[in-house]
């Protein structure tokens, strides 16, 4: 069996381990597609604009990790309308599952964490890469495996709204800044509001926590990235970005996320006939100790509670009903 016959047969066992992952492909850094599979659906899916995405997900973050000290990322979850997009870097490659989240969720992560090991064991064979030993190629399957599967555990956080009962809907700054106060759950590091231009509009930061660069140039770096993000998926087929979420980090027991998604539309004035409003985005560094369900179930609740102040958005709506389907599924 040729490397690339055996590398399609890893990516078909990854392929059939999920009845909700549509397809598989793997692609160079730079979104060169080197092998695929996929099953029928309904759902429109073009190769090239997935491994296109694939490539943004993993520069995306990589200021704010070089910048944050934490290394390397392993793994990021791209959530759209219809499908997410989890993609995991394997030496030169980029592995890419295309998974419909409503159909099933979490992954089967020993499966999949199987199919990493011979993955990553096979790239080096197809690249000339010096041969890893089973440790090695033993402690790179868990990580992924570990990553997996705390996103997909943790105790759920009640569906709650945080906004303040009144407020002076002439300067709903203040009423944002309530909610950002009102969080049951110490979870996230640091976590603001920021414009598309990379204003920081609001930030909280967890006291004690030594961090080598400000939350303004952490939510700035992490706003560039969710950017590109969104601009590489635009015109696609499978809907608007909902959310990105990137995991990084060498222990298991130690791993951080930057999570990204929109976050309504805020008027910065009263002015009539004046282009005032703006799109508004949520920036969160976390621990993934806790697992990733109260991450989402508390970016849901923000989420909520600054559109029932800034009032309706339809892709931010879809982004809390995505997070719904999300915690509807877990790990036991």
């Amino acid at each position: 069996m040729s490397v690339r016959e055996s590398l399609i047969k890893h990516l078909t066992s990854i392929l059939r381990a999920s009845e909700g992952t549509l397809m598989v492909i793997l692609c160079d850094l730079n979104g060169l597609s080197i092998a695929k599979i996929g099953r029928k659906t309904d759902i429109d899916i073009n190769p090239n604009h997935i491994t296109s995405l694939a490539a943004a997900a993993f520069s995306a973050s990589e200021e704010n990790w070089d910048d944050l000290n934490i290394k390397e990322q392993i793994i990021s979850f791209s959530f759209f309308d219809k499908i997410c997009l989890i993609t995991i870097k394997i030496n030169e490659t980029l592995l890419t599952i295309v998974h419909d989240y409503y159909k099933e969720w979490p992954l089967d992560v020993d499966s999949l964490a199987s199919a990493m090991f011979y993955l990553k064991q096979k790239l080096g064979e197809f690249f000339g890469i010096r041969e890893e030993t089973e440790r090695e190629l033993e402690f790179f399957s868990n990580k992924v495996r570990s990553a997996i599967y705390l996103f997909g555990m943790g105790t759920e956080v009640s569906f709650v709204s945080y906004s303040p009962e009144n407020f002076d809907t002439t300067n709903l700054l203040p009423a944002i800044s309530y909610v950002l106060d009102s969080l049951q759950n110490p979870i996230f590091i640091r976590y603001g509001l920021i414009s598309p231009t990379g204003l920081t509009l609001d930030a909280r930061e967890v006291s004690g926590q030594t961090l080598p660069i400000s939350v303004q140039a952490f939510s700035a770096n992490a706003n560039v990235g969710f950017q590109k993000m969104k601009e590489e998926s635009q015109n696609g087929s499978i809907g608007d970005l909902l959310s990105y979420i990137a995991i990084s980090g060498q222990d298991p027991d130690n791993f951080y996320g930057i999570a990204t998604c929109p976050s309504g539309r805020l008027r910065f004035s009263r002015i009539e006939n004046t282009s005032n409003i703006e799109d508004v985005s949520f920036i969160g560094l976390f621990s993934l100790t806790y697992g990733g369900i109260p991450i989402l179930c508390e970016l849901r609740n923000i989420i909520y509670s600054i559109l029932q102040i800034t009032g309706s958005e339809p892709i931010t709506e879809s982004f809390i009903k995505s997070v719904n389907v999300l915690t509807s599924f877990k790990y036991d």
